[in-house]
C-alpha cells in the first residue's frame, strides 16, 4: 500500500512538473520597449520651412531641409539642420556671429541666408530667399528690435521690403544704392526709395544688405 502511495505520488510530481515547463514555455515573459518620441520642431524651423515654401509639418522638414555655414573667410561646411538653427537665432537676437546660416532644400534652387546689423534704436534683420541658378533675389523680409514706430519701425512694411525683390545680385558693385529725400546716400546697382524720417535706419538696413550679400558670395558662385 504505501509502494502504490509513493508510486502515485511520484507520477502526480511528474506531471506537474511537465505542465509547469510548458507553461512557462508558452507564456515567455513581455520585453518592454521604450519608444522614445520624437523631437518637436522648434518654432524657427517652422518659420524657415513657411518661408521657402516648404510643408511646416515636422517629418518633411526634417527630409526636405538643409543647412550650411560659412565663416568670415568664406569657407563653406554642411552641418546638422539643428545647429543651424541655433546659429539662426544667434544671429538674430544678438546681431553677431562669426559663422553665418544658409538653409536649402532638397530639389529646389531657393537659398535661405539671414543678416543683421545694429539701427538705429536696436537690432535689424532681414530674411532673404535667393534663387541660386538666377541669383534673383525671390523674397525677403525685415524685423526690428526697437525702432521707431512711424519712421524706422517701417522697414517691415510690404512698402519696402517689396523694393528689394526681383533683384540679381550684383558682385562688382554694391547690388543696391538708397535714395533719400532726392539725393544718393549709397551708390548701387538698383537704388531703393529710404523711408521718410528714418534716414539712419534706412542707411543701415541698405549697408546690411550689401555687406550681407558679400559674405555669402563663396556660397553662390561655388
Amino acid at each position: 500500500m504505501k509502494m502504490n502511495t509513493r508510486y502515485l505520488l511520484l507520477l502526480m510530481l511528474i506531471a506537474f512538473w511537465n505542465c509547469k515547463q510548458k507553461v512557462e514555455k508558452a507564456t515567455p515573459e513581455p520585453v518592454f520597449e521604450t519608444v522614445k518620441k520624437p523631437e518637436a520642431p522648434s518654432p524657427e524651423l517652422g518659420t524657415i520651412a513657411q518661408f521657402m515654401g516648404i510643408a511646416s509639418d515636422s517629418t518633411v522638414m526634417a527630409t526636405q531641409l538643409r543647412s550650411w555655414i560659412i565663416d568670415e573667410n568664406g569657407v563653406i561646411d554642411s552641418v546638422d539642420i539643428h545647429k543651424g538653427i541655433l546659429l539662426y537665432k544667434k544671429l538674430l537676437i544678438t546681431g553677431k556671429g562669426e559663422l553665418h546660416p544658409i538653409f536649402g532644400a532638397k530639389d529646389r534652387n531657393e537659398t535661405l541666408v539671414v543678416m543683421s546689423n545694429q539701427g538705429y534704436g536696436g537690432n535689424i534683420r532681414g530674411v532673404f530667399l535667393i534663387d541660386k541658378s538666377t541669383l534673383e533675389i525671390k523674397k525677403v523680409a525685415f524685423e526690428h528690435m526697437a525702432e521707431s514706430e512711424g519712421y524706422g519701425a517701417a522697414i517691415a512694411l510690404p512698402t519696402f521690403e517689396d523694393q528689394f525683390q526681383g533683384t540679381k545680385i550684383n558682385w562688382d558693385e554694391n547690388t543696391f544704392g538708397l535714395n533719400q529725400n532726392d539725393k544718393t546716400i549709397i551708390k548701387g546697382d538698383k537704388v531703393v526709395d529710404g523711408i521718410s524720417g528714418a534716414t539712419i535706419t534706412s542707411r543701415l538696413t541698405v549697408e546690411m544688405i550689401n555687406n550681407g550679400l558679400k559674405k555669402y558670395k563663396p556660397f553662390f558662385i561655388q
